[in-house]
Parts: structure tokens; C-alpha cells; sequence
């Protein structure tokens, strides 16, 4: 037997119990949560903080009393006004998600974490081929993407795991997309790498399911950045995003859905090949694109 259907089998074998009694768990009463995470109180830890979604976060844990927020960014020259927020409170840390012995660094001194928001992410090149798969001229700005958005938030939550446990426990939000559902055709190793993201994420939550470490994968909608597409308005601002995160990691929300993206989802559900169907001809007809990459 091939290794490939020996894999098969062992998928399908796992997902027979859950096959057979889906009847009887879709008439049962959901549980309640078990974990909630408010971050009062809390230290946290955000990626990617001088602008857009990871400033709003950090200025709302700064309102929900915070005790300490590190603030992190690829340049640190970025980093002083973020401190003027609440220079009591927030401490500047260099840290390219993707460079290892920075995250290290960042372990050794963030000691008293309890919070990790893994929001730092790349769009992908400024090239709209590179960003695709059949046009681009190699998939090394594909695996930046891959590195970026997938395996640099695995690393810098296993890393800090121990962290977490260590104080006592706490929460990882892992930033995603509504992107992480379907693939946008302009900007396809994005929604790959989210699609990955979001499929870790549920590996960590399992892996963490019997700790006392809520992990939430926030899929976001509409939120008004540099990152927002070009030509459309609307949105809510990254503060009130940060806000219905919040929220619904204190109700112990494991799948948040923030800035609309719940009615993203009902959209796709209702009728994914139309939905899918809308997407490419879209990219044939009148491609998006973002205000301002990185």
C-alpha cells in the first residue's frame, strides 16, 4: 500500500467515531467554555505594533488595564511613538518574525508574557505575478509569505509557550483572515499561507487543550489600513477590531470572527461555488489590489 493511502486510511479511521455519531453532537447542547482570557491584568506580546491592526491592539490593551505590552516591530526606529502611548507600560522590542535569534531575544527578555498576538504578516510582493503561483518566476516570494504569515507564528508561540505556562497561563490570538477561507486569486500565497495558519492554529489548540492557554483564531474582515484594498472605504478602524477580539476571547471564543468576517463566511457557505465562481472573475476583470504593500 502506497504511503499516500495508508494516510488516507488513518484519516478515515479517526473520523469514523465522529462520522457516526455527528446525529446525536448536532442535537446535544454545545458545552460551554471551559477557557476565557481577558487581558486585564495581562502581559502581552504583539508582532508587527507600530501600525494598522497591531497598534489598535496595542492601544486597546493599554484601555482594558494591560499591566505590560511589548511592543514589537522589524524597526525599532518605528517603535517610539508606540511607547508614548504608555511609556509606564510598553517596551519596545526589535523583532523580525522571521529572524530566529531575534525571537529568541525576545523570549529571554519577555519573561512575564501571558498573552501572545501573532499579527505581524506579509502580503506578498509588489509584483502581481510573484504573488500567484503559475506566473511568478519562482516561489521564493511564495515562501516568504509561507515563512512569514505560518511558520514564524508557530515558532514564536511554541517558544513562548513554556513562557505562558510558566506565569500562570494566558491566550494566543493568532491574527488570520477571512482569506484563510477561499482563495483570492491576486494574491494567492497569501490565502495559502493563511489557509496553513489557520489549520497550525488548530494544532496548537489541541496540543494546548488540556493547559490553561485559550488559543483563538481571529478571522478578520474589513478593517481600515494601508493593507485594506484599494478603492473601497469602509471598515472598522483597528481599534474596534481589537475591541470585538477581546470581547470574544473573554466569552472564550476559539473561532472569533471580527470586522464582518462572519458574514464573509455565511456568504461562502451558502454557496461556495458561486462564491468562488465571483473571485475569478473579479481577477480576470478588475483585479484587487491593496493601498500600500509593505
Amino acid at each position: 500500500m502506497k504511503r499516500r493511502d495508508v494516510l488516507n486510511s488513518l484519516a478515515m479511521a479517526a473520523a469514523a467515531p465522529i462520522m457516526a455519531k455527528v446525529a446525536v453532537a448536532q442535537d446535544a447542547e454545545q458545552p460551554k467554555p471551559q477557557k476565557m482570557a481577558s487581558v486585564e491584568g495581562g502581559v502581552a506580546l504583539v508582532t508587527g505594533s507600530n501600525r494598522g491592526i497591531g497598534l489598535g491592539f496595542v492601544k486597546v490593551l493599554l484601555e482594558r488595564g494591560a499591566q505590560r505590552v511589548y511592543a514589537t516591530a522589524r524597526n525599532p526606529e518605528n517603535l517610539p511613538a508606540v511607547v508614548e502611548l504608555d511609556p509606564s507600560r510598553v517596551v519596545p522590542l526589535e523583532l523580525d518574525v522571521n529572524n530566529a535569534a531575534q525571537r529568541l531575544a525576545a523570549v529571554e527578555q519577555a519573561t512575564d508574557v501571558t498573552w501572545i498576538i501573532n499579527n505581524a504578516a506579509y502580503p506578498g510582493s509588489r509584483v502581481p505575478e510573484e504573488r500567484r503561483i503559475r506566473s511568478a518566476s519562482s516561489l521564493d516570494d511564495s515562501k516568504l509569505v509561507m515563512e512569514t504569515n505560518c511558520w514564524s507564528p508557530a515558532e514564536i508561540s511554541r517558544l513562548f509557550i513554556p513562557t505562558i505556562l510558566n506565569n500562570g497561563g494566558g491566550a494566543i490570538a493568532n491574527i488570520l483572515s477571512a482569506a484563510s477561507w477561499f482563495c483570492l486569486p491576486e494574491y494567492s500565497s497569501y490565502s495559502l499561507s493563511k489557509a496553513a495558519a489557520m489549520m497550525m492554529t488548530n494544532g496548537l489548540r489541541a496540543e494546548l487543550d488540556r493547559d490553561p492557554v485559550l488559543v483563538a483564531s481571529v478571522f478578520t474582515g474589513g478593517v481600515d489600513t494601508r493593507a485594506s484594498p484599494a478603492g473601497m472605504s469602509g471598515g472598522i478602524s483597528p481599534n474596534e477590531h481589537a475591541h470585538q477580539v477581546f470581547d470574544a476571547m473573554a466569552r472564550g471564543d476559539t473561532d472569533v470572527y471580527a470586522a464582518g468576517s462572519k458574514g464573509m463566511r455565511d456568504m461562502i457557505n451558502a454557496d461556495p461555488v458561486a462564491f468562488e465562481r465571483g473571485r475569478i472573475k473579479r481577477f480576470y476583470e478588475s483585479p484587487l489590489t491593496i493601498r500600500n504593500h509593505i
